[in-house]
């Protein structure tokens, strides 16, 4: 019997680009997708998107389990803080998360599907600010890809939707595109962020059936 394949744990959202990150290191390694929850920082039609989306991809490249994070909490924290910076510092956090996520399944990297210049955050500075200090590395399939490359590849791989999640209600009208990492370490301290983040990490909701487990966690978030 040969070996076993690595596992990674891939970001996952509603949109387009995250998605089609996924499918992709599915060729090569085990996948777990990881949603962050938002609601209610976005609208219910976001929430329910990302969750079709979800479903979708275990369709098509098959998981044993996905894992939604209660972000919102946190993310709020960050937004009272965070003025310009909020994106990068979300990003920030999450990728700690991730990596929190990444020891205790038993995974290697971190898979997101960020690309160049998609996104104000998508610079090649905020990028590298957001992941120093991190002891994982963090897999970027679509690094170089313009958005009709992962049109295209969404399409190819099944998992094209007409209607993607939308963005969230708390960033800011002119988010910072040339991040200083001394100042999100700074920001970081203050918000005292992995603590945070522990204290979520026992509410992590695990999805193995989607038509039950889903109803579960939307019944709870009461939406």
């Amino acid at each position: 019997m040969g070996e076993s394949m690595e596992k990674v744990v891939c970001l996952v959202s509603g949109g387009i680009d995250s998605p089609v990150a996924c499918a992709l290191a599915a060729r090569s390694f085990e996948v777990l997708p990881l949603h962050f929850c938002i609601y209610p920082h976005t609208k219910r039609e976001n929430l329910l998107l990302t969750v079709e989306a979800m479903k979708r991809l275990k369709e098509r490249i098959g998981f044993e389990k996905a894992l939604i994070f209660p972000w919102a909490k946190i993310l709020g924290r960050i937004s009272e803080v965070g003025g310009r910076y909020t994106c990068v510092l979300c990003r920030a956090g999450m990728l700690k998360a991730a990596e929190m996520v990444c020891e205790r399944e038993g995974a290697s990297a971190v898979v997101t599907g960020e690309s160049l210049g998609q996104k104000a955050s998508q610079t090649l500075q905020n990028m590298a600010a957001i992941s120093a200090g991190l002891r994982l590395p963090v897999l970027r399939p679509l690094l170089t890809m313009d958005k009709l490359e992962v049109e295209r590849l969404s399409k190819e791989l099944g998992i094209w939707r007409e209607e993607h999640a939308g963005v969230c209600s708390l960033v800011p009208r002119h988010p910072v595109t040339r991040a200083r990492r001394e100042i999100i370490d700074d920001l970081l301290a203050r918000l005292n962020l992995d603590a945070e983040i522990r204290d979520e990490m026992d509410r992590i909701f695990e999805i193995r059936d989607f038509d039950r487990d889903v109803r579960i966690f939307l019944s709870s978030l009461r939406v």
